[in-house]
């Protein structure tokens, strides 16, 4: 059976830092910042990420987009129902970007990642 997916993250600014948000794309910050608003009011959505609401606002709009340490708080203020739908926008954004970056370099490169892959996955 399969386990669902967790994001453990603690307050600490060592937790913080492991998790790597910098690699996440805007749109995958808007979506997950969308899927938090589905279940909070904007007022409480603002809250949890430290910012105004006009900021969520100008996040929705998609005028500006959230800062890594916007996404930390994000992450670290899902409720147990959202970790599963954040992570899965998460890994599909990543991976998007990986597959991106494969079909758009010379064969010899693309062994490299095919390599780094497979060490990962042992």
């Amino acid at each position: 059976m399969n386990k669902p997916l967790v994001i453990k993250m603690s307050t600490s600014q060592q937790s913080r830092s492991k998790f790597p948000v910098e690699w996440i794309s805007r749109d995958a910050r808007y979506r997950i910042i969308e899927l938090m608003l589905n279940t909070r009011s904007l007022t409480e959505l603002s809250k949890a990420l430290g910012v105004t609401p006009t900021a969520v606002r100008k996040y929705i709009k998609r005028s500006a987009h959230p800062g890594d340490s916007v996404l930390l708080n994000a992450i670290e203020a899902l409720a147990p129902y959202e970790k599963d739908a954040a992570m899965s926008i998460i890994i599909n954004d990543l991976v998007g970007a990986i597959k991106a970056l494969y079909e758009s370099v010379d064969e010899k490169f693309k062994s490299e990642i095919k390599s780094k892959l497979l060490e990962i996955l042992k």
